[in-house]
């Protein structure tokens, strides 16, 4: 592997955890909000504080669908490695 290529792993890492993190501080947002749903009387308020709650539910949602996309495509890297590694072992001797 290449610097340029280390560089552009340890880069896309950070901003994989720095947008998990986001996404655990957007749970714990809609947490608060969904708290201020049951104590809200006010309409405006209430339609405020659900349109709030609802992309506190899509955004991390979206943040751990790309994780979980990124772990299979992983998955697949490491499965398509090993069965190369296989066959030149096999083919060698």
């Amino acid at each position: 592997m290449n610097s340029k290529n280390k560089k552009i792993l340890a880069a896309s890492g950070i901003f994989l955890v720095a947008l998990n993190i986001f996404a655990f501080y957007t749970l714990q947002e809609g947490i608060g909000i969904a708290k201020a749903i049951n104590n809200t009387q006010n309409k405006e308020a209430l339609k405020s504080l659900e349109q709030k709650q609802i992309l506190s539910d899509v955004v991390p949602s979206l943040i751990f669908t790309i994780d979980i996309a990124l772990l299979f495509f992983l998955c697949y890297l490491l499965i398509k490695i090993l069965i190369k590694s296989l066959k030149k072992s096999t083919s060698t001797k």
